[in-house]
């Protein structure tokens, strides 16, 4: 089914649209180095990892909502990626410093075929309402404007700000509540196949699978390499 036969269209954001640059251990460590921090930025990832899969990432606030729970989850998460590692001189400020440094454009990589493809301008063209359904913090939409992205869009649903994280159902409701658009009127891209694929068939809605890694065999469809397929 072509992406032109759909009144509306929602991106996810991370891995999908933008990726973090050159990497959150690499960002972490340059600041960190001021507070007494000697590792490596190689640790600071394997750590950073491994603290987000123990944490359940940001879907793990489920339906708690607002800057304070937010807050809270990457100041506990920072705190253990370091703690490991001897921690770090005046932890309270670093944290500080760091929550505003991923506001930042330039930490932040936008996909080479998201701008190549013009996808965005392309569907615009068509009247599509475009949407982003993103399990991010309150921060996402001043990324998205410092990345001159937000622009594209009608809306932009963070889920710590809605109460709501892919897979629920709840969040992507919203979507469709602020398009207008019956769920067989819309299609979710994103790279995961349980947040974003089946977040988004749960809700009644089409969704791509977007894999520019090869990660997924090729069970789930539709499925493609990248968004240059897609227009």
């Amino acid at each position: 089914m072509p992406l032109s036969s759909f009144k509306a269209v929602f991106f996810d954001v991370g891995g999908t649209l933008i990726r973090v640059h050159p990497s959150v251990g690499d960002i972490y460590a340059k600041h960190a180095r001021d507070f007494g921090f000697s590792g490596t930025a190689d640790e600071l990832n394997k750590g950073f990892r491994s603290q987000w899969k123990t944490m359940g990432g940001i879907e793990s606030l489920g339906n708690q909502s607002g800057a304070k729970a937010e807050k809270k989850f990457w100041k506990d998460l920072v705190f253990e990626v370091f703690q490991p590692l001897g921690g770090l001189d005046r932890f309270d400020k670093y944290f500080e410093l760091i929550f505003e440094v991923f506001r930042d454009g330039s930490n932040w990589k936008i996909y080479e075929d998201v701008i190549e493809s013009n996808i965005f301008e392309k569907l615009k063209e068509r009247n599509a309402v475009l949407g982003v359904i993103s399990n991010w913090d309150s921060r996402l939409t001043s990324t998205l404007e410092n990345l001159r992205l937000a622009g594209h869009f009608n809306f932009i649903l963070p889920s710590a700000v809605v109460g709501s994280a892919k897979p629920d159902r709840k969040i992507f409701e919203e979507a469709l509540r602020l398009s207008g658009v019956a769920p067989h009127e819309a299609c979710h891209i994103g790279d995961e196949i349980k947040t974003d694929v089946e977040g988004a068939r749960n809700s009644g809605i089409h969704a791509i699978l977007l894999d520019r890694d090869n990660r997924f065999d090729d069970s789930v469809q539709p499925k493609v390499r990248s968004l240059m397929e897609l227009v």
